[in-house]
């Protein structure tokens, strides 16, 4: 397990079910406030192209469901199924990916957005605040080759639907600038932290046990 929050941050959100609660409120709030902001496009395309354009709020639904997993399990008797280790996957890559995403783009067109002052620290904030939510995920949570394929395909598919069929968000600027590159980059190195972070998962409880002893 390797993380950047330590176990004061972490562990009342995954141990303590009103934080967790909590949590999963603001989670759904940001949801709903990334789909409104998605509104305006979603006509242009077909139904089925839109998971492929809400990026953030759908990264936002994978970790409030991984959350929601922890209910009756608990994060000491987490289990390993190739599903779970799938939507752990997708949640902690997703999160980092788009956060550092929408980080990157509002500072690389920095003279667009920043006329909108409270707009650009607003989204720039919550955003990093996806990044540091992903990193609860190392405390309960898996990858495996299967899970890292599976969201490596996603990754494929939403980077060539963004910047081969413009599905990517819509943006403040003529043209996209750099990012038909660095969107691929950022979906390796998430995938590559999911790796780091993930392979292993949570120490054994027994591990833990004996430690504690």
């Amino acid at each position: 397990m390797r993380t950047i929050l330590p176990e004061r941050v972490a562990l009342p959100y995954l141990d303590v079910g009103l934080s967790r609660f909590l949590l999963l409120c603001v989670n759904a709030l940001g949801i709903l406030i990334g789909l409104n902001f998605y509104l305006p496009q979603l006509p242009e395309h077909f139904v089925l192209e839109w998971p492929l354009v809400v990026d953030s709020p759908l990264a936002l639904v994978w970790m409030t469901a991984s959350l929601l997993t922890l209910w009756g399990v608990g994060r000491a008797d987490y289990p390993s199924t190739p599903f779970l280790d799938t939507l752990t996957t997708l949640a902690f890559a997703s999160m980092v990916k788009y956060g550092l995403w929408t980080a990157f783009t509002l500072n690389y067109f920095f003279t667009a957005y920043y006329p909108h002052a409270w707009d650009y620290w607003g989204i720039l904030f919550t955003h990093l605040v996806m990044v540091g939510e992903a990193f609860l995920l190392p405390y309960y949570g898996r990858t495996s080759r299967l899970a890292l394929g599976v969201t490596a395909l996603w990754f494929l598919a939403n980077d060539v639907a963004d910047y081969a069929f413009d599905l990517h968000p819509h943006l403040q600027v003529a043209g996209t600038g750099p990012l038909p590159w660095v969107t691929p980059l950022l979906s390796l190195g998430a995938l590559a932290l999911a790796w780091y972070c993930l392979d292993g998962g949570r120490d054994a409880p027994s591990d833990a046990r004996r430690d504690a002893a």
